[in-house]
């Protein structure tokens, strides 16, 4: 009853900042995820709020607390996932307290998520990864690719290629996120948690890529999450004139996203040199910023970042 009594509170408090979180402390064993993860070895509640979810054991909820939260969150049907094998293996050990597979070297997860499943897709994405030690389907539009480490793997550029040809064949977009090897338990699942919110932030700052990595999100989550004066000063020293200079924003771009290479910039915007240095000259004058440091430089970075947003 005391618990009842604190949940109705807990909820009915609108002071309280994501209320669904809070109910963590009241129900211990649930499963808190930034994604719904679809449980299959114990039955679960689910429900959401937002972008938040949280799964609660059936077994540790009352029927009155369950008619509580049903009226004050969205409840969600989960899918049944029909694993076996290694997958279920890989499955049990990422998202409930099953123990980690037997690996012999580092591993990595390579997330994806396809916006639908058309006939014959599932085969076509897992004959790209005929290799992989493990391919675990969560629901119709997420899987979890598991790669030993070996001599050659998979790089950026050859996922791009993997997403082009699977949109091309299938009318699909696949996104993919690239994780990190590692190899001890308790870093492995911990890790895996962080990249699959990183890479739900990703496909929302940055949704025109196809490809993810913790490099690539790395800057633009930061410019993101920047303190309220920083970020006040950054947008209005650096990024306001940049929004009123798309050619300028293009030109800025360019030349950091090829290295302060003068030559490779210009040719890829399709100018002279002599062009080139006269739009950085002019950006330099307008704000003040060099761009000749490396500090500087990245300072530049997340002002375009943030005119792009």
């Amino acid at each position: 009853m005391e618990n009842l009594i604190w949940l109705r509170y807990t909820l009915t408090d609108k002071r309280i900042f994501h209320m669904l979180k809070n109910l963590k402390s009241l129900f211990p064993t649930a499963i808190s995820t930034d994604n719904p993860l679809f449980a299959t070895e114990q039955g679960l509640y689910w429900f959401k709020e937002e972008n938040h979810f949280l799964g609660i054991p059936m077994s540790d909820i009352s029927e009155e607390q369950l008619t509580l939260l049903t009226t004050l969150f969205e409840t969600v049907q989960t899918n049944q996932l029909h694993l076996s094998g290694t997958a279920k293996a890989w499955h049990s050990f990422l998202f409930l307290e099953g123990t980690l597979p037997a690996i012999t070297k580092p591993v990595r997860f390579i997330q994806l998520q396809i916006n639908q499943k058309e006939l014959g897709v599932e085969d076509a994405i897992q004959e790209f990864f005929h290799d992989a030690l493990s391919f675990v389907w969560l629901d119709e539009n997420n899987a979890i690719i598991i790669e030993e480490k070996a001599d050659v793997s998979l790089h950026e550029d050859e996922l791009n290629s993997i997403s082009t040809t699977l949109e091309n064949d299938f009318y699909i977009k696949p996104k993919f996120y690239i994780g990190k090897f590692r190899q001890e338990p308790t870093v492995l699942k911990e890790a895996f948690q962080l990249e699959r919110q990183l890479f739900g932030k990703g496909r929302t700052l940055l949704s025109q890529e196809r490809v993810y990595t913790f490099e690539k999100l790395f800057p633009v989550t930061l410019a993101n999450d920047l303190p309220g004066d920083t970020l006040t000063l950054l947008e209005q020293d650096v990024s306001k004139i940049l929004l009123e200079d798309p050619e300028l924003l293009q030109t800025l771009e360019v030349f950091l996203e090829y290295n302060f290479n003068a030559s490779l910039a210009a040719k890829k915007l399709y100018v002279h040199r002599n062009t080139l240095q006269y739009r950085l000259d002019k950006f330099t004058d307008r704000t003040g910023i060099s761009l000749k440091s490396f500090q500087n430089a990245f300072t530049v970075y997340l002002a375009c970042l943030l005119a792009r947003k």
